[in-house]
């Protein structure tokens, strides 16, 4: 007779490969943490040193913008004041010379800046003004015939500040001044009563400054030479 043996089953191995492993707990370590610790401080350098730079360019872009409308306006002003200049149509308390040159000033008589400031022609002065240690260039102007004490107790001169911070100023003149010599440029005017054809401004800045005057050439209307 055969036997048969029955084996019982043996009980399945702690160590079997079907049972699931634990799993490591999810995190930077420190080093990770340091590493990008340290590329978001150098990206912020960058960021905000572009961004210093940007506001200081878009600064200077203005300045530069603001002097250039400046300048322009300023220029408009004296092309338009000094080109009408003319003999006074009035009769002063003592004599008034219709134009004087100098190197660095002229002096001559038009109409106000604003026809609703007052009647009477204007002596203009535009000259180069030193004050603590800078030069400016400034514009001043009051009446042919001086108001009366009760309507202006104080003077009637007024000045304005053209410029501030000039180098040097240098005013040239194209004409004739006795009437008997050939026009040519000169840098001075005391023709008395005459007018010159052509007045020429520069205006320089000081090294670095990134302002530009560009030549002023001034075509007076009533010259006669």
């Amino acid at each position: 007779m055969t036997s048969i043996a029955i084996r019982s089953p043996s009980p399945p191995s702690i160590l079997s490969d079907k049972q699931p492993r634990p799993l490591r707990a999810q995190g930077f370590t420190l080093v990770e943490l340091l590493v990008g610790l340290t590329l978001m401080t150098l990206i912020s350098i960058l960021l905000f040193g572009g961004l210093r730079f940007g506001v200081r360019a878009w600064e200077a872009a203005g300045q530069r913008t603001e002097g250039s409308t400046r300048i322009e306006l300023i220029q408009t002003l004296l092309r338009r004041q000094i080109a009408q200049a003319r003999p006074t149509s009035i009769a002063p308390l003592k004599p008034v010379a219709a134009f004087t040159g100098q190197p660095d000033g002229v002096t001559f008589i038009a109409s106000p800046v604003r026809q609703d400031e007052v009647n009477d022609d204007l002596v203009f002065v535009l000259n180069k003004v030193d004050a603590k240690e800078r030069s400016h260039l400034d514009l001043t102007w009051r009446p042919v015939r001086p108001p009366s004490a009760i309507a202006s107790p104080a003077g009637a001169e007024t000045a304005a500040r053209l410029i501030e911070d000039v180098a040097a100023v240098e005013i040239a003149y194209y004409g004739a001044p006795d009437g008997n010599s050939l026009p040519g440029w000169s840098d001075e005017w005391s023709g008395g009563h005459s007018l010159p054809s052509l007045v020429r401004l520069r205006v320089t800045f000081p090294q670095g400054d990134t302002r530009r005057w560009p030549d002023l050439i001034i075509r007076l209307v009533q010259a006669s030479n």
